[in-house]
């Protein structure tokens, strides 16, 4: 979808790719602070799996309408679910918890070199030491 959008709508679909990295690092530091509480990494996946989809809904938003219907449509057929697949269907498909929290944490390495960007992945030290 991106490669025929315009300049104008790639700058948008950036903007909002930037803000979904934001709600990822978001996700990220509550993963590190439920880590320190002592969570078990069950309770940290669904947390994660459930932001992952509230970011999602949050970034299309500011989509067309036709945009987010074709992801939807997109997400119904693969998992039966609008944004995405469930915590429960991520770990049949992984095999672990840690594997599931790795997964909601994850960036579409596609969509962000179309779109100029890059993803890290930071550790909990560098996220509770902040800026």
């Amino acid at each position: 979808m991106i490669r025929s959008e315009t300049p104008q709508e790639r700058d948008v679909a950036r903007d909002q790719r930037v803000r979904y990295h934001q709600l990822l690092e978001d996700m990220e530091r509550k993963a590190c602070a439920m880590r320190a509480q002592g969570s078990s990494e069950e309770d940290i996946a669904r947390t994660l799996v459930k932001m992952r989809n509230d970011a999602k809904d949050i970034v299309r938003s500011g989509m067309t309408p036709e945009q987010v219907a074709e992801l939807e449509a997109r997400n119904r057929k693969k998992y039966g679910n609008p944004l995405g697949p469930t915590a429960d269907q991520l770990y049949l498909k992984y095999g672990s918890w840690e594997k599931v929290s790795e997964a909601a944490t994850r960036s579409n390495e596609a969509v962000d070199h179309e779109l100029g960007l890059e993803f890290h992945h930071c550790s909990c030290d560098v996220l509770q030491a902040g800026p």
